[in-house]
């Protein structure tokens, strides 16, 4: 005879909750899934703006600011000895169209009725110290990389209107002084998208930031294109003809 036991015989099979009876059974563990994600809800695009921190700007101001201090500096070492010498030649009176003295003893050479290089020295000397007070892990708040970027914007712009002088005015270029404009460019450039980060996340800012170089390069490239065209008859056919 067979045997039977109490115990209910139990299919090990799983069980289509689908389907058949599930009276009885354990509840298994239910799982949700994650709507899927919208494009707002995208994570934020952070390409090009890994370099956009307070410690890469810092960096970049240091060396831009250092560069353009020595310039100052060499600037003023000239003025001074060009006031005691009026025969003194810089160094960097290189030919007719590089000549540093030419700009110095012009009337622009003193916008603001002392030398030009003096407030070099002043500006990228507070510059300097922020950049390497922000490289070396000084967080700044927002409103004092606006000052900073103010005092570049003034920069940025005196640098330009000295170019124009010097090009099209004065018609001598002074090579310490093109030392400070090639500082000048990038500090304010990278300093105005750092703190547009830091005020709005729109895209177009990111956008900016995802192609930060092309516009330096594109600055660089105008003034110089400025510049041959500029001097072209007065020296670069001449200058390119005897190469």
């Amino acid at each position: 005879m067979r045997e039977t036991t109490d115990a209910e015989h139990v299919d090990p099979r799983p069980v289509d909750p689908g389907h058949g009876d599930t009276q009885g059974a354990p509840a298994g563990p239910v799982t949700i899934s994650p709507a899927a994600a919208t494009a707002d809800d995208a994570a934020p695009d952070t390409t090009g703006a890994r370099v956009f921190t307070d410690r890469w700007i810092g960096v970049l101001l240091t060396l831009g600011s250092a560069l353009a201090l020595v310039a100052s500096f060499e600037l003023s070492l000239d003025k001074i000895r060009l006031l005691e010498n009026p025969d003194y030649t810089p160094a960097c009176n290189f030919s007719i169209l590089m000549s540093c003295k030419s700009v110095i003893n012009s009337e622009q050479g003193a916008a603001f009725g002392f030398p030009n290089p003096f407030i070099g020295l002043i500006g990228f000397g507070i510059v300097i110290a922020i950049g390497v007070a922000a490289a070396t892990g000084v967080r700044f708040p927002r409103w004092y990389w606006v000052g900073a970027l103010l005092g570049l914007t003034f920069a940025a712009g005196f640098v330009h209107w000295l170019a124009y002088q010097s090009i099209f005015q004065i018609q001598v270029l002074c090579p310490w002084c093109m030392v400070v404009w090639a500082a000048t460019i990038p500090m304010f450039w990278y300093t105005l998208l750092h703190v547009l980060a830091k005020l709005t996340r729109a895209r177009w800012v990111r956008a900016l930031q995802r192609w930060h170089l092309v516009p330096v390069v594109v600055w660089y490239l105008a003034v110089a294109g400025v510049i041959l065209w500029a001097f072209w008859d007065f020296y670069w056919a001449d200058f390119f003809a005897n190469l």
